[in-house]
Parts: C-alpha cells; structure tokens; sequence
C-alpha cells in the first residue's frame, strides 16, 4: 500500500492511496485546496521537525500528535490530529480542527467546495444561515468524480449533515492552538 512507510494511520492511507491512484479524484481534491501529494513529501515533513515552527513560528500546540498529509494553495496544512481529527495549520495564523474524524473531513470534500467556505462564523451561527448560504454557491465541476467518491464510501450529500458535521469538529475541545514562545509571534487558535 502507498503511504505504508508514513506514521498516518490506516483509515487515512487508504484514502490517500486512492486519492492519488485517480487523476480526476486529485485533480477534484486540489480545486478544494487539497493538495495530496506522494508518500515522499509526507514522510519529508514527519521527518522534519521544525515543520510547525516554519509554518507560525516558534509556539507550543495544544496537541502533540500532529501529522501533515496534504497543504492548500497558500502553503497552510492539513494535518491528521490524535490519528482521527482533522485540523488546519494556516500561513496567517489560523488554525483549527475541522473535522472530528477522518471520514467526516472526507464527506466535507466531496460537497465539493473549499472547506474554508464552510468555516465562515457569519454562515455557521444557524443551520437556516448556512443552508442560505449553500444555495448561493455554484455547483463544483467535479460534481460527478465526487458523487462517485461519495457513493463508494456511503457518504451523505445531505446538506444538514455536513452543517453538523462541521459544527461537530470546529467545536472540538480542547480547540487546536498554537502559543507563541517569544513576544515577536502571537497565539494562533
């Protein structure tokens, strides 16, 4: 299996492997600013232990367990957390867990649309406010390599769902944060 020499657990290897096996399903996760890349760049960063200080500075992280397996556009990652959640590591700051596991970050994906759309506090105040919201955003071109995605895995494309699904993993606690060492960074939460 592909990953088998990275400390990713299974659940998220498996999906990487497939991920990386499809050109269309890649090229769909990419568009929602998930870059996966091969088992060399994620083992190159658990291999690095700086990566984390690169990215926000010197800080210590309200989890020790953090794996990287894919970034966005910006160079920000997307890191496995405690080998369940699914967090964010920004380039400006921003962190945060978005998903309580695994298979409800992947069931975010295949909607089809930037996960940071989603994570926008003035849509998320209200399941009404949010579903608003998703009926002002244009399909994805990729609709039919995710709905084939989403199939195959029994996820649900049930807009409700992935209200909570969200909710359940932004509310996370204790939040994912990331506190500066030194006066010449700041907290990042």
């Amino acid at each position: 299996m592909k990953f088998d020499n990275t400390s990713l657990p299974d659940k998220l290897k498996k999906y990487m492997e497939e991920i990386t096996d499809d050109n269309e399903l890649l090229d769909a996760f990419y568009d929602c600013d998930v870059e996966i890349y091969d088992e060399n760049w994620v083992k190159d960063l658990e291999d690095d232990d700086n990566w984390l200080e690169d990215l926000m500075g010197p800080g210590i992280s309200s989890y020790s367990d953090r794996k990287p397996f894919a970034r966005d556009g910006s160079g920000a990652l997307w890191v496995v957390i405690n080998d369940e959640m699914i967090g964010y590591i920004g380039t400006e700051g921003e962190c945060g867990i978005v998903a309580k596991c695994i298979d409800d970050f992947m069931n975010i994906i295949a909607f089809g649309k930037y996960v940071s759309d989603y994570c926008d506090v003035s849509i998320l105040k209200t399941e009404k406010d949010f579903l608003d919201s998703m009926d002002e955003t244009e399909q994805s071109e990729h609709e039919e390599v995710f709905g084939r995605f989403a199939q195959e895995h029994g996820f649900t494309k049930e807009r409700s769902e992935l209200y909570r699904m969200l909710i359940n993993g932004l509310t996370v606690e204790p939040f994912l944060e990331v506190k500066a060492v030194n006066d010449e960074y700041c907290d990042s939460y």
